[in-house]
């Protein structure tokens, strides 16, 4: 692992992904209670087991989402189950345009009311390190670049 030097968790610029368009993989490090978490999907009353993840490549216990605005030190996303702060998590971050996730560990620093926030939980995390150094190098790129729908 690559560590993350970020004293300030808003010292970097960020880059806001269009919603919905920026596929988030969050795998805690302890499994979430309900269907997700448990790699069981329900369509129009059927229940699929978690060897049916729609051929994405969901992870065991990965739980799918939406990544809005990420820098070099974290990033907010949305997904369907509520993590609690200070959870460890691992993230899989598919840009816009490009097949290969960017991969990297994080702590979730905030959750975001559900009273005023109705609808998936919106967090945000805080990264801890890079799963390499070609994904931290691929982040700075697009950051660099604001290329946020084309390839590096």
């Amino acid at each position: 692992m690559v560590p993350v030097e970020a004293p300030n968790r808003r010292s970097n610029d960020r880059l806001r992904f269009s919603p919905a368009y920026t596929r988030v993989v969050v795998i805690p490090s302890t499994p979430v209670e309900g269907s997700a978490a448990r790699g069981v999907i329900e369509i129009d009353g059927v229940e699929l087991g978690p060897e049916f993840d729609l051929d994405l490549g969901t992870p065991a216990h990965g739980l799918e989402g939406h990544g809005y605005d990420v820098s070099m030190s974290g990033m907010r996303f949305e997904i369907d189950e509520e993590l609690p702060k200070g959870s460890e998590v691992a993230i899989e971050l598919y840009p816009p345009a490009d097949p290969d996730p960017i991969r990297m560990r994080a702590t979730v620093v905030r959750v975001f009311s559900r009273d005023d926030d109705p609808g998936p939980r919106r967090m945000a995390v805080q990264f801890t390190s890079f799963a390499t150094p070609r994904d931290r190098e691929r982040l700075a790129a697009r950051l660099e670049a604001r290329a946020c729908c084309w390839p590096q």
